[in-house]
């Protein structure tokens, strides 16, 4: 298996984003905060992450995934990558939930 990805494209200031947002939520992952030219951490669960500045080389090997902007977070796209490494629940409820949104 290999990881997942979603790639969010809608148009407008952070929309994209936005959007890779409330998927991420729906699916009960946290996100990590924005720093310009740099991903978002993304974990399974309720944690807190911080800018990716911020985080320790132990911390960044743990994440579940990231979140990376294709051009910048305000013009998108956006895309998001579930770590192969992540947890099986994590997979699962990235995968549902893009099936789920996608039938919506």
């Amino acid at each position: 298996m290999s990881d997942l990805r979603k790639t969010f494209n809608a148009s407008g200031d952070f929309a994209a984003n936005n959007d890779a947002e409330h998927f991420l939520q729906v699916a009960g992952f946290s996100v990590g905060s924005m720093q310009r030219g740099a991903p978002r951490g993304i974990m399974f669960g309720d944690c807190d992450i911080s800018k990716w500045r911020n985080l320790r080389e132990i911390e960044i090997q743990s994440l579940h995934g990231e979140m990376r902007a294709h051009r910048t977070f305000r013009e998108g796209p956006i895309t998001v990558v579930i770590f192969e490494s992540a947890p099986q629940e994590a997979k699962r409820a990235f995968h549902q939930t893009a099936l789920a949104m996608q039938s919506a």
